[in-house]
């Protein structure tokens, strides 16, 4: 027994929806209870979709790493004083 298509991309829809921690929980459970095929098909899911959110994840890091470690720090500096300025402008107003 399997998915039909549409229940399929509904339950692919509610995992993407769940973030990491809860998809991880989630997966936690479903292996204690893991006992027919359809369990089995859905937790594979999980955990696809769980790997994509982790390398989503990654790749966000990645890429700001790239960007601090790419801007100068005087850069960041003048910035950082910038935002607090604009911030304290907002305040009084």
């Amino acid at each position: 027994m399997s998915f039909e298509p549409d229940n399929l991309q509904t339950l692919i829809s509610k995992y993407r929806t769940m973030d990491i921690y809860e998809l991880e929980a989630n997966i936690d459970n479903w292996d204690k209870e893991n006992d027919c095929p359809i369990q089995t098909q859905s937790l594979a899911i999980a955990k696809t979709e769980l790997e994509i959110k982790y390398k989503e994840r990654q790749e966000q890091i990645e890429l700001l790493t790239k960007s601090l470690t790419s801007s100068s720090r005087a850069g960041r500096w003048i910035f950082s004083v910038k935002a607090v300025i604009k911030q304290l402008l907002k305040f009084k107003k």
